[in-house]
């Protein structure tokens, strides 16, 4: 890596900004000598980013930096870097950035009311010595870690100055001095951290004013520091997660009031026991404190400090009926028919349809007779018997046409033989039915005549009479609106 050292106010891509006329890339260290000004306007990349005497960068909008950002410089109160540019602009660092070794030696700091984005880590120096320093309304976004320095004057590895917000997505750790805190919050922005907060000989985050923060991880304290320590009574503190009290029984969050977003896991919230260096769990395994039986917490779940592990099977939602408590929920399985097909093998067709194809009582009626019709007519077969018996007289018999009444007239064999009738037996007979329809013989001989059919009598017609034989009828009315003919 190559150390290339500016050599005037200028452009970083400028050559005339750089001793030798080198504009430094990727594996160069660029730093900026005193009274030198260096304005990046364009993506750089390089390995490092220094400086010395009163050197410093400037980061214009629209810009990403790849290079990690190290004040180096021994002067106090100078800053390595500086963004400025009015919102909505925005700039990036892809990078670690560490503050220097004098005081006030700030690595960035934020002036701009825009945003300032950083993948990296943030390392505080000796005292004031900020990684980055957020003084105005802007947003500082990090995604890494925080770790305060170890100065004896608030080496904050981030320090929130003024009304702007700071969120880091990592973990934020106090530096080796009581007052080298991880973040603080010497404004009343906002501090929000996605991510563990751990005390280390300084405590993780730090606020004496009405600052806002949130944290989403587990706090840590560690001998007598706290994880978040607040001192004003107008902070708001929203935690997420859980409370671990070191061994001596300091707390993780040391605050005059503050709210959870979420329930912490109190299991893991550990307290001194009777002042000694060692801690016991809140919650006992031998369930003493009315801890959960492994019979009611959920199959696989440990808890009471890894101690314990659930056995409880709970169903998920999805398999219990609509509407039936389970777990935090109700159930919401449903029973529809096509479950119903499907459980009993009729999932390809409509219960209904199936049920349509099942033949009716007449249905099965008719095929009973049609079967005794058609396929047991032998001799002895009830079906015989019915249709065409040939051998028993006491028998029904049937002819060709389904009719009883044809065996009058269409003789069977072995039944009634043709020859059992005699001619005179015919002539009887007939005799007898010529007798029986005498009446309707004359009143047909009566009508052919009337209508003047009858060759021996002919019809005689008058105004007031009709007159055929013997039969005579009477016309009466005035032909016009009305006829009455009446039989004399």
């Amino acid at each position: 890596m190559a150390l290339i050292l500016s050599a005037a106010t200028g452009n970083f891509n400028a050559g005339a900004t750089w001793v030798g006329g080198i504009v430094p890339g990727a594996a160069d260290e660029a730093r900026a000598s005193t009274t030198h000004v260096i304005t990046i306007t364009a993506n750089v990349t390089c390995t490092e980013l220094s400086n010395a005497g009163t050197g410093t960068y400037v980061l214009n909008n629209g810009v990403t930096l790849t290079a990690n950002v190290t004040h180096k410089s021994t002067t106090l109160t100078v800053n390595c870097l500086s963004f400025s540019a009015a919102s909505p602009a925005t700039a990036t660092i892809v990078g670690n950035v560490t503050g220097g070794t004098t005081n006030d030696a700030v690595a960035v700091v934020n002036t701009s009311s825009g945003t300032l984005n950083l993948t990296g880590n943030v390392t505080a120096g000796s005292s004031r010595a900020y990684g980055i320093n957020n003084t105005s309304t802007g947003i500082v976004l990090v995604t890494g870690n925080i770790t305060g320095g170890t100065g004896a004057v608030n080496p904050f590895g981030i320090n929130n100055n003024s009304t702007g917000s700071v969120t880091v997505t990592g973990s934020v750790t106090g530096g080796s001095q009581s007052t080298a805190s991880g973040i603080g919050a010497a404004g009343t922005g906002t501090i929000i951290v996605v991510g563990n907060v751990t005390a280390s000989t300084g405590p993780g985050i730090s606020s004496t004013v009405g600052s806002t923060i949130d944290v989403t991880g587990t706090m840590t304290a560690t001998n007598s520091n706290n994880a978040i320590s607040s001192s004003s009574a107008s902070a708001t503190l929203r935690l997420s997660g859980s409370f671990i009290s070191s061994a001596n029984g300091t707390i993780a969050a040391y605050a005059q009031k503050f709210i959870l977003n979420a329930t912490p896991t109190l299991a893991k919230t550990r307290y001194a026991l009777n002042g000694a260096g060692t801690f016991v769990d809140m919650f006992t395994v031998d369930n003493s404190f009315g801890q959960a039986a492994i019979t009611d917490v959920r199959f696989g779940t440990v808890y009471a400090s890894g101690a314990l592990t659930g056995v409880a099977y709970i169903p998920s939602a999805s398999s219990v009926a609509f509407g039936v408590p389970v777990d935090n929920t109700t159930g919401t399985a449903t029973l529809t028919a096509a479950d119903v097909r499907a459980a009993i093998g009729l999932a390809s067709a409509n219960l209904d349809t199936q049920l349509a194809a099942i033949p009716t009582a007449i249905t099965n009626a008719n095929a009973v007779w049609d079967e005794l019709m058609s396929s047991h007519t032998t001799a002895g077969t009830y079906g015989g018997r019915i249709v065409r018996a040939t051998t028993a007289n006491n028998e029904l018999q049937i002819n060709a046409q389904n009719h009883a009444s044809a065996n009058v007239h269409q003789f069977q064999t072995a039944v009634i033989e043709s020859v059992a009738f005699a001619t005179s037996a015919v002539t009887l007979f007939t005799g007898a039915m010529r007798t029986e329809l005498t009446p309707e013989l004359t009143e047909i001989t009566e009508v052919h005549a009337i209508h003047g059919l009858d060759i021996a009598n002919a019809l005689t017609v008058t105004p007031t009479s009709r007159t055929s034989g013997a039969i005579t009828q009477a016309i009466t009315g005035d032909g016009t609106t009305n006829t009455v003919v009446t039989r004399v």
